[in-house]
């Protein structure tokens, strides 16, 4: 066999170890495999000549790529990849439940949490016990919550008659009332 015959044989097994790279996890082993094996035929083709040289580094750039994304378009078919990937949900998953509908009319109701809201738990409307979810934070069980709003079949809930801060009743726009630090202090 000439330099060029070597030449396009080991081009051919880099490429194909380049594709196997993707689908074998080698950490890097395969891939430096493949990278010797270009530029071996590198090395082949510019002993044979300089003008097939430089025909096999055009080569090596057009190929490279396209063997790559021959490779990961391919991946995602393979049996490891689908048992690796999680799958997208059927039309039914996203379907809203049949039970979902009769929780609008709960909106702005309140009701009492059966479980510990981390940030879902049991909530009791009516006397039902539903699936909840903690508007933000987590609540206590026992504790009056309102419903605010529904998300598939899980009823958002807050605090009912939340404590607001004492910081909220102080309006920012009117100046403070001046205060006399020469007398002293009422104990």
């Amino acid at each position: 066999m000439n330099d060029l015959t070597w030449a396009f044989v080991l081009l051919a097994i880099g490429l194909l170890l380049v594709v196997a790279e993707v689908f074998v996890p080698s950490g890097g082993l395969i891939g430096l495999l493949a990278l010797g094996l270009l530029c071996l035929s590198l090395w082949n083709a510019f002993r044979y000549s300089t003008e097939a040289g430089w025909l096999f580094i055009l080569a090596d750039l057009g190929l490279l790529p396209v063997a790559l994304i021959v490779a990961v378009n391919l991946w995602p078919k393979t049996p490891f990849a689908k048992a690796t990937f999680l799958r997208p949900p059927d039309a039914e998953d996203l379907a809203e439940p049949p039970n979902a509908s009769r929780l609008d009319h709960l909106i702005g109701e309140l009701g009492r949490t059966l479980t510990p809201m981390r940030p879902s738990g049991m909530v009791n409307f009516e006397g039902r016990r539903l699936d909840g979810i903690a508007e933000e934070g987590m609540i206590d069980a026992n504790v009056m919550v309102q419903a605010v709003r529904k998300q598939g079949a899980y009823l958002i809930v807050r605090l009912a008659g939340e404590i607001q801060s004492p910081l909220a009743s102080i309006d920012l726009e009117e100046p403070l009332p001046a205060v006399d630090l020469s007398e002293p202090l009422d104990e």
